[in-house]
């Protein structure tokens, strides 16, 4: 059984900041002293290094209040530690060391650190290692001061709930309560939750639309990169292939560049040489330039100046030829014009007296056309009393004329709007009979719009059932993956809660972690049993005999030797730590005698059960121990030099002066939670299964919620098709309509019309019998009127306005000639004039340039003399400088060669 050794106490509220330490022994403790001198602080000590986090239950306000004289001028750091020795020779808390130390610290802010055997831990680790010890913070192990007194002074009503709260049923209580007022909390947010869910599942029914607009817009983006992506693909291509060829062209270049290279530099090598060569010629050469080049600069100014005046001479040369050429040809026109004037002047002479005549001729004609006019006047005279009469005869036709002209018009406009009646009506039929073709054809399209909206409405309602099908899967999917997830939760929560206790057990309890690694194969492994399986006791003999086989009380039992070494081989490939074999047919025979002393119950082995072939592992095991009443008995005959051990459990022994008490130990079954860790392995594979099961719910979820999308949006495109198509069939039944009683009123239009122009036909009857008796009475006033004098007064009128005519064209013929004539005196005399002053300004003007060009010939003539002095002046320096320098010039032009 787990107990304290030892507990050191530091800065712990009644204890100050040194360390006090207490001893404990095994069995009852007492601790007696004066009321205020600490002595229930010290059971707060061990609850506060044990992981008590409850200041109430420590009688503390709060837990900084723990630490001693927390209000105090202590200079240092205010901190508080409690550290516990545990004896663990029996294994229950599960650390392999006989020895277990906890220790608490805590400082000033209230923050705690645990150390398990002075390596850190957190508070869990260390509550589950005293949970498994059964050595946990319940009532049971820690009581209370004053919890005695107080329950033998309770009536039964209150020892009830004391035993309750002793054994945890208020603990229960107080959780239940706290549940449930967190479940009214939980109904209070769930109604509000509910309130609020309409107009969250609006926002949800935008956001999904959005959703859709948005995962439209990526898939056309995602379209758009994927072409993008297949014509830079292309693009690539055609540049690796534009880069392999230059490339190659690139590797070509650089062998051929190589070899240039190299022929380079011999070619540079040579150059260099010729170069040095060259140069010692080329100083010579420079000198010969720099004075040949001063020689031909003054050679070319000098010509440029003998050129100049040769070019200027020779243009004065052809001018003054030009001039002396045009100087007589002027002379000669001039004497022609002075010639030619006599001739001009009769010329003009006659010109004039013909202009005479024909002013003489147009003064005959002005004559007769006066007596013509005069006569026109006579004559007109006597037509206007003719007129006279003639008005009155021609107003009494114009009054019959008016009305014959009524009467037509009358006519015309009957007849006329008979046949607009009749245009109207053929009007009419025409477009009556396009208005029932147009009908039958909307009718046409109103039966197969009617069929289409049939078609549109039985496909949304099949997308329909489909989305509700969809959204009760979806739905049934969500609930599957909430509670999937839910179990997956707690069984990862579980599975991880076990699998830290069994790895904390598998890293201290090497014989139980071996026991349940073979014994599922036991059969095979030919292991008969073990130990704490085969041999059983009363319970008055238990602690005697755990305390004296507590070694071997889980090793394997074996048939034989050879199973021992296959077992043995089989736990080092598993790699397993701790194993104790007993094989059955190599334990010796063993009788004891007994010594003849008083206090004696016999020998250990006899008070063991087992079966009849396990006998010898009894007497292995036990055989040799005598079993006493009292411990001062086992005492005396381990000094003899026996195994001794009492029936309380202190074994002695023999010649020892050490001893094994056992207090409370029991045979622990945390062989089958180790052996359960394959089950917690398959929980964990379980687990993993389960998720990746979640996860395939997910992704169909997922798919389902396309699938659901996708028939939204066909149920949306047929419910707008099927709206479209009723839309444009109750359109088209209101053209049918309209197009019906058109045609009702085409027909009743064509009725009315027909009407009129029956009217219309007596009317014209009578207008063609008045336009017929006004022709006969207009005929018979144009025979009563006579027409003769009036005639003959016309006919004078022609004859006389004939010969004014003509007249009038003799007199406009005169008048041109006359015109022209004179023009053409003007004309002669002008062109005579302006001629004659031409000549003279430019005889004057090419005389004055003769003497001008004259002047400057003769000061050219004397400039080239000059520049031809000079000019073979420079010349012969030219050929003494080329004489003296040929053969440097010849050598260097071999060098540049």
């Amino acid at each position: 059984m787990v107990h304290i050794k030892r507990v050191d106490i530091f800065g712990f509220k009644s204890f100050g900041f040194k360390n006090t330490t207490v001893n404990f022994e095994p069995g009852l403790v007492s601790i007696s002293g004066p009321n205020g001198s600490g002595k229930s602080n010290i059971l707060d000590a061990i609850m506060f290094a044990m992981g008590e986090n409850r200041p109430k239950t420590m009688r503390a306000p709060n837990l900084r209040s723990l630490i001693h004289d927390i209000e105090g001028n202590r200079h240092g750091p205010k901190i508080t530690r409690v550290k516990i020795l545990f004896d663990n020779s029996d294994r229950k808390i599960p650390v392999n060391s006989d020895n277990v130390t906890v220790t608490r610290e805590m400082t000033d802010h209230g923050e705690s650190t645990y150390y398990l055997d002075s390596k850190k831990i957190n508070r869990s680790r260390i509550i589950d290692l005293f949970d498994i010890a059964n050595a946990g913070l319940n009532q049971l192990n820690a009581v209370q001061q004053g919890t005695v007194t107080r329950i033998s002074e309770m009536n039964n009503e209150e020892k009830r709930k004391t035993i309750e709260d002793l054994i945890g049923l208020s603990f229960f209580d107080e959780k239940k309560v706290e549940s449930e007022k967190q479940l009214i909390a939980a109904d209070q947010r769930l109604e509000v939750a509910m309130a609020t869910m309409g107009e969250v599942k609006k926002q949800i029914d935008e956001l999904e639309i959005e959703r859709n607009l948005k995962l439209r817009h990526k898939m056309v983006e995602r379209e758009l990169q994927r072409f993008k992506a297949i014509d830079a693909a292309s693009k690539l291509k055609v540049v690796k292939s534009e880069k392999l060829l230059k490339e190659q062209n690139l590797a070509s270049n650089s062998s051929m560049s190589t070899e240039h290279g190299k022929t380079r530099s011999i070619l540079e090598a040579e150059i260099g040489q010729i170069e040095s060569e060259k140069s010692a010629f080329s100083k010579k050469l420079n000198d010969y330039n720099k004075s040949k080049s001063t020689i031909d600069r003054e050679l070319s100014t000098e010509q440029q100046k003998y050129g100049t005046a040769e070019g200027k001479l020779k243009t004065s040369k052809k001018r003054i030829v030009q001039i002396t050429g045009r100087l007589p040809e002027i002379t000669t026109e001039l004497e022609k014009m002075n010639e030619n004037q006599g001739k001009v002047d009769l010329e003009l002479e006659e010109v004039k007296k013909f202009v005479k005549k024909i002013e003489k001729q147009k003064k005959v004609v002005d004559k007769k056309i006066e007596n013509l006019d005069s006569e026109l006047t006579t004559v007109l005279d006597h037509q206007s009393e003719v007129s006279a009469k003639k008005n009155e005869i021609d107003i009494k036709i114009q009054n019959l004329k008016n009305k014959l002209h009524d009467a037509r018009v009358s006519k015309s406009e009957a007849e006329s709007q008979q046949k607009i009646i009749q245009n109207k009506i053929n009007d009419n039929i025409a477009k009556n009979k396009i208005s029932v073709e147009e009908l039958l054809s909307l009718e046409q399209l109103s039966h197969k719009l009617a069929t289409i909206s049939s078609t549109r409405q039985s496909t949304s309602s099949e997308i329909k059932s489909k989305i509700s099908n969809f959204s009760s899967q979806k739905t049934k999917i969500a609930n599957d993956i909430a509670e999937l997830e839910l179990i997956l939760q707690k069984s990862s929560i579980a599975a991880n809660r076990y699998n830290e206790k069994i790895k904390l057990v598998k890293s201290v309890m090497h014989e139980d972690y071996t026991i349940s690694q073979l014994k599922d194969d036991s059969k095979k492994l030919g292991i008969e049993g073990f130990v704490y399986e085969i041999l059983s006791w009363d319970k008055q003999h238990e602690r005697a005999a755990l305390a004296v086989g507590s070694d071997w009380v889980k090793a394997v039992v074996v048939p034989d030797f050879e199973t021992l070494v296959s077992l043995a081989q089989v736990a080092r490939d598993r790699k397993l730590p701790k194993l104790k074999i007993i094989p059955l047919n190599t334990i010796p025979e063993f009788h004891m005698k007994m010594p003849k002393t008083s206090g004696l119950l016999g020998i250990l082995s006899d008070y063991v059960q087992c079966d009849r072939k396990y006998i010898p592992i009894a007497k292995f095991l036990f055989g040799n121990v005598i079993l006493t009443k009292t411990r001062y008995d086992a005492h005396e005959l381990s000094k003899v030099g026996y195994n001794a051990v009492s029936i309380n459990g202190e074994f002695f022994e023999s010649k020892s002066s050490a001893v094994v008490v056992d207090i409370n130990s029991k045979i622990t079954k945390l062989t089958k939670i180790i052996s359960q860790s394959s089950s917690v392995d398959g929980l964990f594979k379980t687990i993993n299964l389960l998720s990746n099961h979640i996860q395939k719910k997910k992704s169909n979820l997922r798919k389902i919620d396309q699938i659901h999308h996708d028939s939204l949006e066909r149920l949306q495109l047929a419910e707008t098709e099927f709206g479209n198509a009723s839309y444009s069939n109750s359109n088209l039944k209101s053209q049918i309509n309209s197009a019906r009683k058109l045609g009702n009123k085409f027909s009743q239009r064509i009725l009315e019309l027909k009407k009129q122009k029956e009217n219309f036909s007596p009317k014209i009857i009578h207008f063609s019998s008045t336009v017929e008796s006004l022709e006969q009475r207009i005929k018979l006033v144009n025979q009563n009127y006579s027409n003769n004098e009036q005639n003959s007064i016309a006919n004078q009128l022609k004859l006389l306005n004939d010969k004014k005519s003509l007249l009038n064209s003799d007199h406009s013929k005169i008048m041109k000639e006359l015109s022209e004539e004179q023009a053409k005196i003007s004309v002669v005399e002008d062109r005579k004039r302006l001629r004659k002053n031409e000549l003279l300004s430019e005889k004057s003007s090419i005389s004055k340039e003769k003497i001008e060009l004259e002047s400057t010939i003769i000061t050219f003539q004397a400039d080239m003399g000059v520049s031809e002095q000079v000019l073979v002046k420079l010349r012969g320096k030219e050929q003494e400088l080329i004489s003296t320098s040929d053969t440097s010039v010849s050598q260097l032009s071999a060098y540049d060669e």
